[in-house]
């Protein structure tokens, strides 16, 4: 009986003395700001948000948030500056940052295809062998200007004034519907989820097939080479959460969308960012192809742009984008 009051002791001392020791302190997440290429959330964000949502940065060592830039044009100067780490914008930033001298590095692409259509009201026939004296919507980032160029080159245009181009910030279905423009100009997955939300009825649209420009990605995550210098573990890390998260995003597009809705529920409706996702994922390419780049694409955009005027040389593809931080 001694001895088993004195075992029970010792053990409570043991217990006690265990409790009193410090808990392993746990390494701190490091902290990257990702900015939009929007100063609006959209649905092309469902993959960051799904990882944010199911953990898949954390369990990476990583804090990811979003940060929305002004406008449309400053996506790659908040990198630059050090407001971000993380940008997702257009290949056309990247060839523009070269051309300037602005460090900036694509890491990963978002896509794999052109989305980018011309946009006519449910039902309208669209010709675009008479664009002359049409008002066109446009936005102001600069795949939309880029491609504006290849689409007057291709289709006979010689003069830009010939077509009146009315800038929109946020949305150019509500002109077009209401016949304040001739048609507009948007990337295929808005301009179906807009059309859908407003009217129930598909948009009439004349996608790369007709329109001649070239069948490239948009969309890229960018850096600055300065951070992915210091930080290149964490590129990884992040890179590595956003392909697993893109790849589930896919595979379960009415629940990715719903969580994106949930999170973000004064953007847009339900309805909007579940079109507009199921609508996104055709121009992702498949699974093995996620977050992948090619020196072909960039080379061909470049060149394009170069004949169009818009930029006074073309550098050598690896100037624009790196593939040494995506998920082996």
């Amino acid at each position: 009986m001694r001895t088993a009051r004195f075992l029970s002791l010792f053990l409570g001392l043991m217990v006690l003395f265990d409790g009193t020791r410090s808990p392993a302190v746990a390494e701190p997440l490091h902290p990257v700001r990702l900015v939009y290429f929007w100063p609006v959330q959209g649905f092309l964000l469902i993959p960051i948000v799904v990882a944010q949502a199911q953990g898949l940065y954390r369990a990476r060592g990583l804090d990811v948030s979003i940060v929305l830039p002004p406008d449309a044009q400053t996506t790659a100067r908040m990198l630059a500056t050090g407001q971000a780490e993380i940008g997702m914008e257009s290949r056309t930033d990247v060839i523009f940052a070269a051309n300037i001298s602005l460090p900036l590095t694509a890491i990963a692409g978002f896509d794999q295809h052109n989305s980018w259509c011309v946009v006519g009201r449910p039902g309208q026939a669209i010709d675009l062998g008479h664009l002359r004296g049409k008002t066109i919507g446009v936005f102001t980032d600069s795949w939309t200007a880029v491609m504006m160029h290849l689409l007057f080159a291709r289709n006979g245009i010689t003069n830009p004034d010939d077509v009146q181009q009315i800038i929109t910030q946020f949305e150019d279905l509500p002109l077009l519907l209401a016949g304040r423009l001739d048609l507009a100009t948007n990337v295929a997955p808005f301009s179906v989820a807009d059309s859908i939300a407003e009217t129930g009825r598909m948009p009439s649209l004349a996608c790369r097939d007709r329109t001649g420009v070239p069948d490239l990605p948009i969309w890229a995550y960018t850096a600055s080479p300065r951070w992915l210098a210091a930080h290149g573990d964490d590129a990884r890390a992040f890179l590595a959460a956003t392909h697993d998260a893109t790849a589930w995003s896919i595979s379960h597009p009415d629940e990715a969308a719903a969580l994106f809705a949930r999170t973000y529920p004064m953007v847009d409706s339900p309805l909007y960012d579940r079109v507009g996702w199921h609508t996104t994922i055709p121009y992702l390419g498949a699974l093995p192809e996620l977050l992948q780049q090619s020196a072909v694409s960039w080379a061909a955009l470049a060149g394009a742009m170069h004949d169009i005027g818009v930029i006074d040389h073309v550098r050598d593809p690896k100037t624009y984008f790196t593939n040494a931080y995506l998920p082996r």
